[in-house]
């Protein structure tokens, strides 16, 4: 029997969770289709990645000096509505769970002058000693961050829309 998924949040739902990351899409992100390359959908992701990673104390600078830094090793993406040039959007980061060395995330693309919820990108994104190359635990720093983040998430009223095919082992 396949497996029911929980519905589908509204804008409104997605609209409430934290987001750093907006962009007025350019002409030169569409492709042959007259909407966004795919692409560039994962581009605006990996930005949005590093400004949600920013907050919580793992930066592109932080990582540059050495820093912790985490690498993404799962993606699932769904796309639900097109996007196109001069549409304005953001991305929207919901913290799923954690381990000492593992982050599990869903982000929204939301496209604001549309009103719709443009896709979803699940990942899961391990932490790395860039020194080393090796995986390495959180920071306490970064540990604190996420988890109030992550206790904020689990209280929301609404289930998010999630593949099934990764966790946080």
């Amino acid at each position: 029997m396949p497996r029911s998924r929980p519905p589908f949040p509204t804008v409104e739902q997605v609209l409430a969770l934290p987001s750093a990351y907006s962009l007025v899409v350019p002409d030169d992100y569409m492709d042959g289709n007259g909407h966004m390359n795919i692409a560039r959908y994962m581009q605006i992701h990996s930005d949005g990645g590093w400004a949600y990673f920013a907050q919580v104390g793992m930066s592109e600078e932080v990582a540059r000096a050495g820093g912790p830094t985490s690498f993404d090793v799962e993606h699932h993406i769904v796309y639900r509505r097109e996007v196109h040039a001069g549409d304005e959007v953001s991305v929207y980061v919901r913290v799923i769970d954690r381990s000492d060395r593992a982050l599990h995330s869903l982000q929204f693309l939301v496209n604001r002058t549309r009103g719709e919820i443009a896709n979803t990108h699940e990942a899961l994104s391990l932490c790395v000693d860039l020194a080393t190359r090796s995986l390495t635990t959180f920071t306490d720093e970064v540990a604190r961050d996420i988890d109030a983040q992550l206790a904020v998430d689990r209280a929301l009223d609404w289930e998010p829309p999630l593949s099934g095919t990764m966790s946080v082992r």
